[in-house]
């Protein structure tokens, strides 16, 4: 049986073209399975993380104006957010003295560590020249925002110097315009020279450089604004 030379070239495009048909069904099943694994992914777990990390952000002098360590970083599919375990972060201030910041947990909504969401055993220890201790605060939730040396928090706070130990409801604390402020129900108590003080006010501001508090009477609306930002950002937090 012969076959012609016009026959053998029509087989011969005809099994080119099936199988180039067998070969665009075969990626499209893999196409169509990737894009049904990425629809089934539970949102909430985490699809890219870092354990004991450690990141840096410097001026455009090379100098550094605060650098995060913590346990474990983890990256969530299909969100911008970014959550830390056990964060523990350094801002620096021009005179070589810094903020300490420890927590629990943070939160950054969109992972440029614009604002980041702290709770848990939330501490700022304001660390001097001479490594001392010269200011803490000790509350359960607060937003920081390090360019901005910015820390917030509408929970109840307690403040602690040298000579005072002074509490109240909602703090902002302004590294960069040197003061701290209570927003409500604030009470000092203050021991120094063996005699001791007690003052109460609506707010109280200490005076970072002074190392003074005052008793202001201004009325602030900054407590609701801040409890609006933490349920910003808390939109954004895995449902548990």
């Amino acid at each position: 049986m012969q076959i012609s030379i016009e026959s053998f070239k029509k087989n011969k495009y005809i099994w080119a073209l099936i199988i180039l048909l067998v070969i665009i069904l075969l990626v499209e099943f893999k196409l169509k399975s990737v894009f049904m694994e990425d629809a089934n992914r539970d949102l909430n777990v985490a699809n890219h993380f870092l354990n004991d990390f450690s990141m840096m952000e410097t001026n455009k002098y090379g100098v550094r104006d605060w650098k995060l360590d913590g346990k474990r970083l983890e990256k969530y599919p299909q969100s911008e957010r970014s959550e830390v375990f056990l964060p523990f972060m350094k801002i620096f201030n021009q005179d070589k003295s810094y903020w300490a910041i420890t927590a629990s947990h943070a939160l950054d909504p969109n992972s440029l560590f614009e604002s980041i969401y702290l709770t848990g055993d939330v501490v700022f220890n304001k660390v001097g020249l001479n490594n001392s201790n010269e200011i803490t605060i000790n509350t359960e939730r607060a937003i920081i925002y390090p360019s901005r040396e910015f820390i917030e928090t509408d929970e109840f706070a307690k403040i602690t110097t040298p000579t005072s130990v002074t509490t109240g409801n909602g703090v902002i604390a302004n590294i960069k315009e040197g003061y701290v402020e209570i927003l409500s129900n604030a009470k000092r108590i203050s021991s120094e020279n063996d005699k001791s003080e007690q003052i109460s006010g609506d707010r109280m501001i200490y005076n970072l450089i002074r190392k003074t508090w005052m008793v202001s009477k201004e009325k602030n609306t900054n407590k609701k604004e801040i409890t609006e930002r933490v349920k910003t950002i808390l939109r954004t937090k895995r449902s548990n």
